[in-house]
Formats: C-alpha cells, structure tokens, sequence
C-alpha cells in the first residue's frame, strides 16, 4: 500500500468523550424491555427508510423482498418507579409509512425545534435504548442517524444514503450507492461491490477510515486530516499542496496542513475523505 501522505502530529488532540459516558455503567434499580414488530409493505420503486435514533444502534440489511420489516428491542431503565412511568409516556417510536416513505422515529422531551438537547440520565432519570434491526428491499435509499450507546451497520444494499453517527462507528459491508458517511467519534469503515458513481464523503473525528473500494476506480479523492497517514492501494495523480517531502524506503512522503487532492484511474465524482486522529487508508478489491 502507497503512502500518500503523513501529517506532522502539530497537536496533539485528546479524543471527545461520548456524550453521558459516564452513565454508561450506571446500575440502574429497574428494568424492563419490550420487542416490537412492524414490517411496511412497498412494491414499488423510490423506497427510503429514516431512521432517527438517540440511544442505541441501527442495524440495516438488503434482501430481495418487497417489504421492510422492522425489529426493535426496546430497553427502559429507571431508578425508580415514577421516572419509569415517566419514560413510558414521554418516549415514544413513531413508525409511519408515507408512499414509499418509512420514517423511524424516536421521540422525547430532549427533541427541541433546533435539533436535540439530551441533558443526561441524571437529569431525566432514566435511559431508553432503540436497537434496530431492519430489513429493506436491495435499491432502499437510507437516511440512517443515532447518538450514544450504538453503532450504525448496513449490509448489501444499493441504494444512496445518509449515515450519520456521533459517538459509535459506522461499518458498511457489499454496498453500492453514494453519500455521507459520518461519525464524531468512531471508526469508519465501508466496503464496496460496486464504486460510488456521484460525489461520497466519508469523515470522523476520532478514528480511522477504512475504504474499500473495487479495483479500477475512477474518481477525484481529496483528503483533509491532522494527526496519521494517508494510505492507498490506487495510482494518485496531480500535485498535492506540500509543506515539505522526503523520500523513506522508496516511497515519497508528502507532508501538508491545508489537504491534499489528486485524481486516480480516469478521474470521476469526488471522494473526501476526512479525519483528526486516525489515518485514512484506501483499498482495492478485485471484481
């Protein structure tokens, strides 16, 4: 694997913790859980999923049905009885099915106009945890989100999407389609079966990004980061903006504070490809 580029470690960066981390291992005096079932049927074409979570992780899977089919395990805790009740009532899945349109929902009092204000377990005294587990149709475009406690995995499907994460790493596996890929603090990872044909950007903050994409890919790469590597298995044209290189074992080593782009194979949509702490490491697999 080519080295493209090493950046100085300039500064030295602590990675974020993940929101409420320090609930995490809380023992809670109450527990209860609850599996909920709901498959949509859509025959047709133009299939999108939303799924918005806060805590727990999102699990999604092509296949060749026509249906998506739904599993939730829901997990309530609570210190005591009345904050129970409470998370009963004010914590609520919305799943509604619009045309071709399925929207997951989780609902609550830290939902705002402006986005989500989560104030902690200490605040509303309890936790709820979502996990997803979905089925979809091959083609389903997703738009998938979640926050604490999870991670967001999607398997064989190929359609576009928007994977956002803040504190769990995103794992794609045998997919196609184009799109962002995104995570504060987490590991991304992503497998091809077919390259991106439109513009895909792939970031985090704190953890690496792993790449895989089949052999011959044209594309336009820009890379932005701090403190690693950029690695890859593709010829890389074009001149990067340098500060400094050397030569190491054969290999030239750019170093560069404002990014680096180039093009490989004939050129094509632009991938970006964005960290802090982490490297970046481009591969190819054979069709």
């Amino acid at each position: 694997m080519r080295i493209l580029a090493i950046y100085p470690a300039v500064l030295a960066l602590a990675a974020l913790p993940a929101l409420g981390a320090r609930d995490y291992d809380r023992t809670w005096k109450l527990d209860e859980k609850e599996t909920i079932r709901k498959s949509f049927d859509i025959p047709g074409g133009g299939r999108k999923l939303l799924i918005d979570n806060v805590h727990g992780y999102v699990h999604v899977t092509g296949y060749s049905g026509t249906q998506m089919q739904v599993t939730v395990e829901k997990h309530l805790y609570a210190d005591r009885a009345e904050a129970m009740a409470e998370a009963k009532r004010d914590v609520k899945l919305d799943m509604s099915q619009q045309g071709s349109f399925v929207r997951l929902y989780e609902d609550g009092p830290f939902r705002t106009n402006n986005g989500m204000n989560y104030r902690g377990d200490d605040y509303y005294g309890y936790r709820v945890v979502l996990d997803f587990d979905v089925q979809v149709p091959f083609d389903t475009e997703l738009v998938l989100k979640t926050v604490n406690q999870g991670d967001i995995q999607v398997k064989k499907t190929t359609g576009d999407y928007e994977i956002r994460g803040l504190n769990g790493g995103i794992e794609m596996e045998d997919v196609a389609g184009s799109g962002t890929v995104n995570t504060l603090n987490g590991k991304v990872k992503v497998q091809y079966s077919k390259n991106p044909t439109k513009a895909t950007q792939f970031k985090t903050l704190n953890g690496e990004v792993d790449v895989y994409f089949r052999s011959g890919l044209d594309a336009d790469l820009k890379f932005k980061k701090l403190n690693g590597g950029i690695y890859t298995d593709f010829e890389v044209r074009g001149e990067p903006s340098t500060d400094a290189g050397d030569s190491r074992s054969g290999r030239f080593v750019y170093r560069s504070s404002r990014g680096i782009s180039g093009r490989t194979g004939k050129g094509g949509p632009e991938l970006s490809f964005e960290t802090l702490n982490g490297s970046i490491r481009l591969h190819s697999k054979a069709l």
